[in-house]
């Protein structure tokens, strides 16, 4: 059995509140997603953030281009993943991968409805994947394991929800399906992917309590490992 090389992580804004609860219930790194809105303050999110011991990755806002800004917040913060939605301009496109050039930051385009489509910036711009395991399965209508290795080995940043095929369980917390995730948990240590793995649930899941149940499925996912000959 491989040994797991992933850390698990949470999704949220840079809010106090939420960081304090994703730190308190055992993670070492978070996603923040970013909006318009933000970014108009992002020297004050990096200072509210830095007051927390977290590996930080970035969701670059949908509802404004400003890269000169991210890859301030990403330096700022240390953060070495930086996803961006296949929703931009051509021109966008170019002047974000100009501005992020010589930097250690690595831009991943996520998979939104067909997991090729980020491939003609992987290969011509050496951009990484964003893997969002949800809308994979939802392309898929199930789990193709030996595609789904053979992709997973491809990505930089993992995105998991507590989607199942068929199910209704849309950006749910991983804890919510705790078989398919373990499954899918399964398949990512299998394939040596050594990012992080983010629980990408809703902003209504967002709570302490939740926050410190999904860190618990993921402990008691890591022990099983263990137990297993």
């Amino acid at each position: 059995m491989k040994k797991v090389l992933f850390t698990e992580a949470a999704k949220c804004a840079p809010e106090t509140g939420h960081l304090r609860a994703i730190s308190d219930a055992g993670f070492k790194a978070a996603e923040l997603y970013l909006s318009k809105a933000i970014m108009s303050r992002a020297s004050e999110a990096a200072r509210l953030c830095r007051r927390f011991p977290l590996r930080y990755a970035l969701h670059a806002p949908n509802d404004a281009h400003c890269p000169e800004r991210l890859r301030e917040l990403a330096e700022g913060l240390g953060a070495r993943i930086v996803v961006l939605h296949d929703i931009f301009w051509e021109d966008e496109w170019r002047q974000t991968i100009e501005v992020f050039k010589g930097s250690r930051i690595k831009l991943c385009v996520e998979n939104m409805t067909c997991s090729h489509d980020p491939l003609k910036f992987m290969r011509r711009y050496g951009l990484g994947r964003c893997l969002d395991l949800e809308h994979l399965q939802l392309e898929c209508q199930g789990v193709y394991e030996a595609e789904f290795l053979r992709i997973m080995r491809q990505a930089s940043h993992i995105h998991l929800t507590g989607y199942t095929a068929g199910s209704a369980r849309w950006h749910t917390p991983v804890d919510y399906s705790p078989a398919a995730s373990a499954r899918m948990l399964d398949l990512l240590a299998e394939s040596g992917y050594d990012g992080l793995v983010v629980s990408e649930a809703a902003t209504e899941y967002q709570t302490p309590a939740m926050f410190a149940a999904t860190a618990e499925f993921f402990r008691q996912w890591r022990k099983s490992r263990g137990r297993q000959p």
